[in-house]
């Protein structure tokens, strides 16, 4: 109940009536402050520059590889993100970490594979001098 009116004054009906319409007219109180969280801009297709920049950083990410860690690192929604990794796994780049949910995707990068790629990288940077060498002009 609201503050009684004290002994001897009583409210006429125009105060009662005036008292109740500015209490219709404040703000109710809001308890939150409502903050939204920003929409992403995932992309929904892959084009062939993030494809190769995929193919790329992917085995650099590390140690777990997950849905959610491709999605954040790479911009991708997270359908398009499963599908890499699968298609990456089925490749041989990735290999799956302990036992499979089908729910949630853990993968880590296949050391043997990345090893070879770094082997034949420093194969053909070693080749490119040896070839562009020329031999001394004979006078």
């Amino acid at each position: 109940m609201g503050k009684q009116p004290t002994q001897g004054q009583k409210k006429t009906k125009d105060q009662i009536a005036k008292a109740a319409s500015q209490r219709s007219k404040q703000t109710k109180k809001k308890w939150t402050k409502g903050r939204a969280k920003d929409k992403l801009n995932n992309a929904v297709f892959l084009d062939q520059a993030s494809y190769k920049q995929i193919e790329t950083q992917l085995p650099k990410m590390g140690a777990l590889i997950t849905v959610s860690t491709v999605s954040d690192k790479f911009k991708v929604n997270g359908s398009l993100a499963r599908r890499c990794i699968r298609h990456f796994a089925q490749k041989g780049l990735l290999v799956p970490a302990g036992e499979q949910n089908s729910q949630q995707y853990i993968y880590t990068v296949n050391a043997q594979v990345v090893a070879a790629q770094k082997a034949a990288a420093a194969a053909a940077a070693a080749e490119k001098p040896q070839a562009q060498k020329k031999a001394p002009a004979k006078k």
